[in-house]
């Protein structure tokens, strides 16, 4: 299985995906809640033989980013 820790997320489940893995998403958060606009694996765990489980969070990569 690939490491896609820090990957983005879209990135990350179709790299999964074309390995043959299902996989499922869990969003984390900070308590600030700070508005963000790009979505990177937080955490990846194997949940079955065929099955991965990803953590990730929103980041705010773009300084000039409004929302």
């Amino acid at each position: 299985m690939t490491n896609v820790l820090g990957w983005e997320l879209s990135h990350a489940r179709a790299a999964l995906a074309a390995e043959g893995f299902a996989v499922r998403c869990l969003c984390g958060s900070s308590r600030k809640g700070v508005k963000g606009n790009e979505s990177r694996v937080i955490r990846q765990r194997q949940t079955g033989a065929a099955e991965v489980e990803l953590a990730f969070a929103v980041f705010k990569t773009d300084l000039d980013y409004q929302e």
